[in-house]
């Protein structure tokens, strides 16, 4: 998922329809992106796929 900050991406692991569900809602109010977190591992760990 892109992140908030705008400079990365960040691997999310969808286990489960309820995990599914659950990511889902708190992407709504980012516009699907995930929110960026100084403390879990930084969006820089997973790059953009090359185009």
């Amino acid at each position: 998922m892109p992140c908030t900050c705008g400079r990365g991406y960040t691997d999310i692991a969808v286990d489960t329809e309820d995990v599914l569900i659950e990511m889902l809602a708190e992407l709504r109010p980012t516009n699907g992106r995930s929110l960026h977190d100084d403390r879990a591992p930084d969006c820089h760990s997973v790059q953009r796929f090359p185009l």
